[in-house]
């Protein structure tokens, strides 16, 4: 908020949480979404959409980025590299993909951040105790089971922030001393790499194939080749300029500025 008063942006702040939506609410030329929960960014967007402002991201991309089936299911069309993934929809279904991906493997389910329900499966009876624990939840999207290829170097990815087609910079992640996920949400730590040509290249494609114009790209290094793992529709930001010392927020006010002038 800061970086857009001092650009001289005229701000009206939404918290969605206390503040309810409607169709009918005033006009404003740019929504910019930032709600952490994908189902609230998404009708977030689509309302204010629907009452003809843009909105960065738009609700497709943000759905396209919150659902990695449809996330990876993208990536397969434009030709994207990710880790080998089959999807599940039940035991029998979870079990024959444990055995094609072989262990050990990631079980995670199609909507979720920070690590949440993300799974190191080391056998089958480890997989047949998740299914069984996740058949129990309400959510639909949780009995669903991404059976995915674990990534020898799967403790560190790469986090690439992408902002109107352009790569912002890159950050290391490397998870803390008994975890595997490297999410800063779960106390991963951070450091800036030098972002090569090819890292930002396929960060920019993966951005543009999801459709939003700021997103964080995740990539893991796999036998000399990078892979796309996921993308975040709403990126948070706070740990990767600690760690670059790349103004997000000010850069992301200028895109926002300059979106006005169109």
């Amino acid at each position: 908020m800061k970086a857009l008063k001092k650009l001289g942006i005229e701000l009206k702040l939404t918290n969605v949480k206390y503040s309810p939506l409607s169709w009918s609410d005033q006009v404003v030329s740019i929504a910019l979404v930032r709600p952490i929960s994908m189902i609230r960014a998404i009708y977030s967007a689509s309302l204010r959409e629907a009452v003809g402002a843009k909105t960065i991201n738009n609700s497709i991309s943000i759905m396209f980025a919150g659902d990695k089936v449809l996330t990876l299911s993208r990536f397969r069309q434009a030709g994207i590299p990710f880790p080998k993934s089959i999807i599940a929809f039940g035991s029998e279904a979870a079990e024959k993909a444990g055995r094609i991906i072989g262990y050990p493997a990631i079980d995670k389910p199609p909507i979720g951040s920070w690590g949440r329900l993300v799974t190191l499966v080391k056998d089958y009876q480890t997989l047949q105790s998740i299914v069984e624990h996740r058949e129990l939840l309400l959510s639909q999207s949780a009995k669903t089971h991404i059976i995915q290829r674990y990534i020898n170097e799967g403790d560190h990815d790469y986090r690439v922030l992408v902002l109107g087609g352009e790569p912002l910079g890159a950050i290391m992640r490397s998870a803390v001393k008994g975890d595997w996920r490297s999410n800063v949400a779960r106390g991963g730590k951070v450091e800036a790499v030098k972002l090569d040509e090819e890292l930002s290249e396929l960060a920019v494609k993966a951005a543009e194939v999801i459709g939003g114009e700021f997103m964080a790209i995740d990539i893991f290094h796999d036998d000399e080749k990078y892979l796309v793992n996921e993308v975040n529709g709403v990126p948070e930001f706070k740990g990767f300029m600690e760690a670059t010392k790349i103004d997000v927020a000010e850069k992301l006010g200028k895109y926002v500025k300059l979106v006005l002038k169109r």
